[in-house]
């Protein structure tokens, strides 16, 4: 069944992993910039919330690294795992309280401020190709490379993100729900020593999103081969409009077939870097993002579908900036989407 949403008309959202520590600061900042589209924070860089369900998994506390095993000592573990899967068991891939606390809390708040706006709510997973890039093989080589592995961490992104929206919606019936996946590696596999086929990498991104019915969006901030994520299933696709609006609209023929299919574009306008937001204003911000869209509108891409399919976003997730810049990266955020949509007759 085909799936159809609301435009975003320049609403503005944000990405998960923030730096904030205390719950209650990160809630009610979340919700004052992002009312209509808040996003399930990520306040820890611990990647143990991730790898809940996943099977064969080495750590190295020395090392400060994880590894996976698929040997034939560990097969016991990857049966029961596919066995799992097998039956849709999403419970056993859930995201707990003891690992992700940030997302209950979060999910709480925002049930309690019933906020009359609140239209989507957003959550952030790894994608696949990325999760393979920093869980390797034992010999150091990324686990997208081990045909099994491979196939077993799409699976698990696919049922830890199917798990989170449920319980979305179970808490938050009301909403939408956007399925984020970060893909920040994709430059490897594209780049002219780049490993990887083009059909492994898209059967990967469209396998992250097997049976979602939310909006699914696709965040890369490195200048890519953008044909990837245009040909492939997502319906959003977040790329870092600050540095890289030139280098997408040279796809504008996929961009003009993406949009048509109802696809939707994440601005990522405001810089996450400390000395260039610094140096930033929102009307030199605003600028830049005007100049990305007349450059996509010049080369024969619908205006109006464009703006009405337009999201607004930081270029990045705001973790490694201080609490105080990045409240500043999200007030620019909301400011801009502000202007925006009245530009447009969007807060009518």
């Amino acid at each position: 069944m085909e799936k159809i949403f609301d435009k975003p008309n320049f609403t503005a959202t944000m990405l998960a992993n923030v730096p904030y520590k205390d719950m209650e600061r990160t809630a009610e900042v979340i919700m004052k910039y992002f009312p209509e589209a808040p996003c399930l924070p990520v306040t820890t860089r611990s990647m143990r919330w991730l790898l809940e369900g996943i099977p064969c998994l080495i750590f190295d506390r020395e090392k400060r690294s994880v590894f996976l095993d698929p040997s034939p000592e560990r097969e016991h573990e990857l049966i029961e795992f596919y066995e799992r899967y097998e039956q849709q068991d999403l419970d056993y891939f859930a995201t707990t309280p003891k690992t992700a606390p940030f997302f209950h809390i979060m999910l709480e708040k925002l049930k309690e401020a019933h906020h009359p706006s609140l239209k989507w709510v957003a959550f952030q997973n790894v994608g696949p190709i990325l999760l393979a890039d920093m869980v390797k093989q034992l010999n150091g080589r990324s686990s997208f490379h081990h045909e099994t592995l491979r196939d077993m961490l799409i699976k698990a992104i696919n049922m830890k993100s199917r798990w989170l929206e449920k319980k979305i919606r179970e808490e938050l019936p009301e909403v939408e729900v956007i399925a984020g996946l970060a893909e920040t590696t994709l430059v490897t596999y594209t780049s002219a020593g780049g490993t990887g086929t083009r059909e492994e990498i898209i059967d990967a991104i469209n396998g992250g999103f097997v049976g979602l019915t939310g909006l699914t969006w696709i965040h890369c901030c490195a200048n890519i081969d953008w044909t990837l994520l245009l040909d492939s299933n997502v319906d959003v696709i977040n790329f870092d409009a600050y540095m890289d609006s030139d280098k997408v609209a040279l796809h504008s023929k996929e961009c003009k077939a993406f949009l048509e299919r109802g696809g939707m574009i994440g601005w990522g306008i405001v810089p996450v870097v400390e000395e260039t937001l610094s140096k930033e204003s929102v009307q030199r911000l605003l600028e830049k993002l005007e100049w990305g869209i007349n450059l996509f509108v010049r080369k024969g891409i619908d205006e109006e579908r464009l703006v009405s399919s337009s999201w607004v976003v930081p270029s990045c997730e705001t973790v490694l900036l201080s609490p105080e810049r990045s409240d500043l990266a999200f007030s620019m955020t909301r400011e801009i989407s502000k202007i925006m949509r009245s530009k447009y007759g969007f807060d009518a």
